[in-house]
């Protein structure tokens, strides 16, 4: 009886943990992802917002990491027609306005790479990654006033012939 139990007991420990760890680790995986719908020569606008995740900070991609530093954000779109169309139509991505903190003074170092998983949308999605990053301040002061602040900026989305 009393290795029944204790099998018993062994095998909700295992299982327990094994969830868990799939919670942490799912958790951890994670990207905000957004479904944009947009129309054939109409430019649809986006406020994106690159905070670091909870607990993280930002930090410039030159620098040495600490343990709870990251040195991107990525942001995850996908894009959609609202109509299929008849040739495939050229996706521009695009970003403008970027602010740190609400300010444009250390703007400049901000980094934003886009990629498209295709040039063009028609019938299905097109997953658009925007990768956040920031080049190393020239004094500590740059760099105090930027780590860990808010960057905003507004993505564009264009599908034109």
């Amino acid at each position: 009886m009393l290795k029944k139990i204790i099998a018993a007991l062994l095998i909700a420990v295992v299982l327990g943990g094994s969830a868990f760890a799939y919670a942490w680790w799912d958790n951890l995986a994670k990207t905000e992802e957004e479904t944009l719908t947009i129309g054939s020569g109409v430019t649809l606008e986006v406020a994106a917002v690159a905070t670091a995740p909870v607990g993280k900070v930002l930090v410039p991609e030159s620098v040495v990491l600490k343990a709870n530093d990251v040195e991107s954000i990525t942001l995850t779109y996908n894009v959609k027609l609202d109509q299929t169309a008849i040739n495939p139509l050229t996706l521009t991505v695009s970003a403008s306005d970027i602010l740190i903190a609400g300010s444009a003074t250390n703007a400049g170092l901000v980094n934003i790479d886009i990629t498209q998983a295709s040039p063009t949308v028609n019938g299905t999605d097109v997953l658009v990654t925007v990768v956040i990053t920031l080049t190393e301040p020239t004094t500590v002061l740059i760099y105090n006033a930027i780590i860990n602040q808010p960057i905003t900026f507004t993505l564009s989305f264009t599908a034109a012939q």
